[in-house]
């Protein structure tokens, strides 16, 4: 019986001290777990990017193949920007005063391809010759409320929409290009950027009127049509991702004619920082700021080193933040008839 009990402390102390860890060995396990985490991280974060990479091109895609829907029903590519009387700031320019009456925006590129991206239950029931397209109700909510996913990026910070003056304002990650246009002045008087890349331009003739690339935000006075891009179609960019925290234009959402497209272009370096929100807030340099009429209207991405652009024949390519930045105008521009080394 003694001989039962001696035996039964010595089992149960044997198997307790087989089950148990010391703190050392505890210390270790810890050590390796963190180690491996700290390996894996990255891959998965990786990997997560790759995935939104891929979606953010796909939809690029979708945007291209709508556009050439557009031109095959109506002979030409849809504008940039368009207003009911033009442009509110050219008459200023030449009468010194505003368009008699109402101006409603009319929207531009993204409104105009929204039937040919299945958004046509929407579209279809936006009255082009009411009030301005945008602030239109439609099902109980503005129109510019809308968040069409085909329009996001999903490796940007947002949830498909930004809160812009007072409202929320459903925004795009792809911007219409204007082309290595000329860009003159300091910009926003408010919000002043000297940044002047204007030397980098194929051609020095272009402007609202007559773009160097396929879009303006003046639709009333240009809309392109295929035979005009003398470059080729597969050598002009179309779109460019963009970021709507770096831009008050593209603040405005896409369904406001004055939104930044037809007015974003190759101008500007690649990922310029200009995602501050004032002048203040940006070390009191406006080109930092995304109110300043100029910087804010280059090709940004989150994507980590390149953005995706969409060309001409529906191709999206992928290029470095870093790309040679005269022989980027020339895929920016529609008709300089140079051949870019990219």
């Amino acid at each position: 019986m003694v001989y039962m009990l001696a035996y039964k402390k010595c089992f149960c102390r044997c198997r307790s001290n087989r089950e148990a860890f010391t703190l050392i060995e505890l210390l270790v396990v810890i050590a390796i777990i963190g180690v491996l985490v700290g390996l894996l991280l990255p891959a998965v974060q990786q990997a997560r990017e790759a995935a939104r990479r891929a979606s953010c091109i796909n939809h690029m895609k979708q945007i291209g193949i709508a556009i050439h829907s557009y031109n095959d029903a109506n002979k030409n590519l849809p504008p940039g920007g368009e207003w009911e009387q033009g442009a509110p700031w050219r008459a200023l320019q030449s009468t010194g005063a505003r368009p008699t009456g109402p101006n409603r925006e009319r929207g531009g590129v993204l409104v105009r391809l929204l039937p040919f991206l299945e958004e046509n239950a929407l579209y279809s029931q936006i009255d082009f010759e009411g009030g301005t397209i945008a602030t239109q109700m439609v099902n109980g909510k503005r129109v510019r409320e809308y968040v069409i996913a085909t329009y996001l990026c999903p490796t940007d910070i947002h949830d498909g929409t930004l809160r812009q003056g007072n409202g929320v304002r459903a925004i795009s990650n792809y911007g219409a290009n204007y082309g290595p246009s000329w860009a003159g002045g300091n910009g926003n008087p408010n919000c002043p950027c000297g940044q002047n890349y204007n030397s980098y331009r194929p051609l020095t003739n272009t402007g609202h009127t007559n773009p160097a690339g396929p879009f303006s935000r003046e639709g009333n006075l240009f809309i392109c049509k295929f035979n005009e891009i003398t470059d080729g179609l597969s050598k002009t960019i179309f779109f460019g991702e963009v970021r709507a925290n770096c831009s008050r234009h593209q603040r405005n959402g896409w369904a406001h004619t004055n939104n930044g497209n037809g007015l974003f272009n190759t101008l500007y370096p690649l990922n310029y920082d200009s995602c501050s929100k004032d002048v203040a807030s940006a070390g009191g340099d406006g080109c930092g700021a995304e109110c300043n009429w100029k910087t804010e209207f280059g090709y940004k991405s989150l994507h980590p080193g390149v953005l995706n652009f969409l060309m001409g024949d529906g191709a999206v390519t992928s290029l470095s933040e870093n790309v040679d930045h005269t022989a980027f105008q020339l895929l920016g521009c529609r008709m300089d008839g140079q051949v870019s080394t990219l």
